[in-house]
C-alpha cells in the first residue's frame, strides 16, 4: 500500500462515518464555520521498519481528528464527537490498516475556538 493509498483508505473511512459537521482535508479551500463545530483530519506518518530481512514493512503513523467549538460553548459536544470518532477508528481494521485506541488531548481556546484532538495510532504493513 503506498502513502497514497494509506491517505485515501484513512479519509474514505473517516468521510462515510461522519457528517455531524463540516471536515477540513489537507490542502483543500475550506470555509471556517462563523459560530459552529467544525474537525480537520490529518495524517502524520511515522518511521517505517522492516518486519523481516528484505520482506515485510510495517509503517506506522497516527490519525489526528482536531475539533474545535466555538468560544465559551462548553466541551461536552464536541467530548461527544470525540467518542463517536474514536469507535470510527479504534479497534478497526480496514484497507489493510489497523488501528490502535484512541486518546484526547486538550489543546486550549483561542479567540474563536476550543479545541480538543483524537489522535488513533495506526499500522499498515507491506
Amino acid at each position: 500500500m503506498s502513502f497514497a493509498s494509506e491517505r485515501t483508505s484513512i479519509e474514505s473511512r473517516f468521510n462515510s462515518n461522519w457528517s455531524t459537521t463540516s471536515i477540513a482535508w489537507g490542502n483543500a479551500d475550506f470555509d471556517i464555520p462563523n459560530n459552529d463545530e467544525w474537525v480537520r483530519i490529518s495524517i502524520l506518518n511515522g518511521s517505517g521498519l522492516y518486519r523481516a530481512f528484505g520482506k515485510l514493512k510495517r509503517h506506522v503513523g497516527i490519525i489526528t481528528i482536531e475539533l474545535f467549538a466555538p468560544i465559551n460553548s462548553g466541551t461536552h459536544t464536541i467530548r461527544g464527537y470525540a467518542d463517536t470518532i474514536a469507535a470510527i477508528f479504534e479497534g478497526e481494521q480496514f484497507d489493510d490498516i489497523a488501528c490502535d485506541m484512541a486518546s484526547i488531548e486538550t489543546i486550549g481556546t483561542d479567540d474563536r475556538f476550543h479545541q480538543i484532538n483524537v489522535n488513533i495510532p495506526y499500522f499498515r504493513e507491506d
